[in-house]
């Protein structure tokens, strides 16, 4: 497949998607990709200078705490928070026979341990570490310590029963394994020449460690073409087009000796920037909003917590040509096809609660559950959903393991402080006014303060009435200059005789 990629002349142009393909933005010192399918976009991923992802980062880290009342460790990996290290993530303890031991017989402050991050720091948390570390193959993840054998979920009951005989015969009493759907489907012994390689891999990690002082970092996983040769692997065929020749190459190596894989490749050298042209910057615009629209008018309102995910449907304009309940049905699968690419796409985690509309019949609460599952068949990331609740919110979870993408390119804002809320003028002009009242106006005979326009007009009243009152309770005059902030706010700045603050009063307007 072969297509020729040429700069749009205009925003207007019309821009075809194709139905599968990854568009890798790397020219600048941010780096972007996205992933169609079906013609839609179904993942951003951006990383930044500095903000790179930890996750299946190997350190060797310093042990800065124990906590034995909660029976674990904060690690000191290097940069940024403490990693947090729960007992139950220890070989030690793994292959030890006491269930109940503490924390501290087997971590003491200044200690070094290898350590692993399986979740990145989120808000107030530091990164989730893990001792057992694990070393990802093609076909296999070795667990050197792990002592724990997996077979893919993808795989029939009887192939994962086989398999994991197969494995526990080739390992150590101490070793863990994984066998990926590709060992599998493969057959053979090739995943035994990877557990090999990765064993290999493992002693010259433990070598490293005994050469280093911690913290120190012994492996660094993610880089943005692993990630996007990952993609390849599970989208199996299409095109990619990049505007850099460089990437372009070294995915065309990753991709060698795999024939399974057909992928085309194109180099974009248009003006616009290749986001841009191909409209993911207004996909991007749009997963970072709160309200999503669907297409008969009906919305969903997305509010992210730290740990937690609400959304909520609304019909909006959509009323239905027929009774309410079939609209309603039709809005809920509807909003459950687009709840699915929307985690995807923004990379939500933890928790979600998703308020669908009022269902009266557990059959259309089973199709709306149905439509879910199917939306997210394909997920890269684990999901699990619970059901409904006796209040009609459907539970659910989905592996978090690094920043969702509005948290990674959003800031708090300044001014609410994450809220979304800020207090009103009023409520301003109220505070100002008990605030004078406490203080020493009896004293002086002027006061100075500065606020914003709007509380000025809360605070003296129509006509002046109630700062005139308030001047004649007090015993003083009231100055006021006016501040352009862009919220509502005020500052008594001084105190002092009417001559002094008379002319600094005066409204620059």
């Amino acid at each position: 497949m072969e297509i020729a990629i040429e700069a749009a002349e205009s925003e207007d142009s019309v821009v075809e998607f194709l139905d599968r393909s990854i568009i890798i933005n790397v020219k600048t010192r941010e780096k972007r990709y996205a992933v169609m399918e079906n013609g839609e976009v179904s993942a951003i991923r951006i990383r930044q200078p500095g903000g790179a992802a930890k996750v299946g980062n190997i350190y060797l880290g310093k042990v800065a705490d124990v906590k034995p009342g909660i029976n674990a460790a904060f690690i000191d990996i290097g940069g940024g928070r403490h990693g947090y290290l729960h007992i139950s993530r220890l070989p030690a303890f793994v292959h030890g026979k006491n269930p109940n031991a503490a924390i501290s017989a087997y971590l003491s402050p200044g200690q070094t341990v290898m350590v692993q991050v399986k979740k990145d720091e989120t808000g107030q948390k530091g990164p989730l570490l893990t001792g057992i570390i694990e070393l990802s193959g093609e076909q296999i993840v070795y667990l050197p310590e792990g002592k724990y054998t997996a077979v893919s979920k993808k795989a029939d009951d009887a192939d994962r029963n086989k398999w994991r005989a197969r494995a526990r015969k080739a390992l150590e009493p101490q070793e863990g394994i994984i066998v990926r759907t590709a060992a599998i489907h493969a057959g053979g012994d090739g995943w035994l020449d990877e557990l090999k390689s990765l064993r290999l891999r493992y002693k010259s990690l433990l070598e490293k460690a005994a050469q280093l002082k911690a913290p120190a970092v012994l492996h660094e996983k993610s880089t943005v073409e692993a990630e996007i040769f990952r993609e390849l692997a599970r989208l199996k065929s299409g095109m990619v087009i990049a505007d850099d020749a460089e990437a372009l190459a070294r995915l065309k190596a990753l991709l060698a000796g795999r024939p399974e894989l057909d992928w085309s490749f194109e180099l974009y050298s248009g003006k616009q920037n290749i986001f841009t042209r191909y409209r993911i910057d207004r996909a991007l615009e749009d997963a970072l909003k709160r309200v999503v629209w669907l297409e008969n008018g009906a919305y969903l309102v997305i509010d992210e917590a730290e740990a937690l995910t609400i959304i909520d449907v609304n019909t909006g304009k959509y009323t239905g040509a027929t009774d309410q309940a079939e609209t309603v049905l039709k809005t809920n699968l509807l909003a459950a096809k687009e709840i699915g690419r929307q985690l995807k796409l923004r990379d939500y985690g933890g928790i979600i609660l998703v308020d669908f509309i009022d269902m009266q019949r557990d059959e259309q609460r089973a199709q709306v559950r149905a439509a879910l599952e199917k939306e997210l068949e394909n997920d890269e990331k684990q999901t699990r959903i619970t059901g409904f609740t006796e209040l009609g919110i459907l539970q659910m979870t989905r592996k978090k393991t690094r920043k969702s993408l509005p948290e990674a390119l959003l800031s708090v804002c300044p001014v609410c402080g994450g809220s979304g809320k800020i207090e009103s003028p009023e409520t301003l002009a109220f505070r100002l006014e008990r605030e004078l009242w406490e203080a020493p106006h009896a004293d002086y005979e002027a006061v100075l303060i500065e606020c914003t326009q709007d509380v000025k007009d809360c605070f003296c009243g129509e006509t002046g009435v109630h700062l005139k009152r308030l001047e004649n309770l007090l015993g003083m005059r009231l100055f006021f200059h006016i501040s352009r902030d862009a919220h509502p706010f005020y500052a008594i700045r001084q105190f002092g005789p009417l001559s002094a603050l008379a002319a600094k009063g005066k409204d620059p307007n």
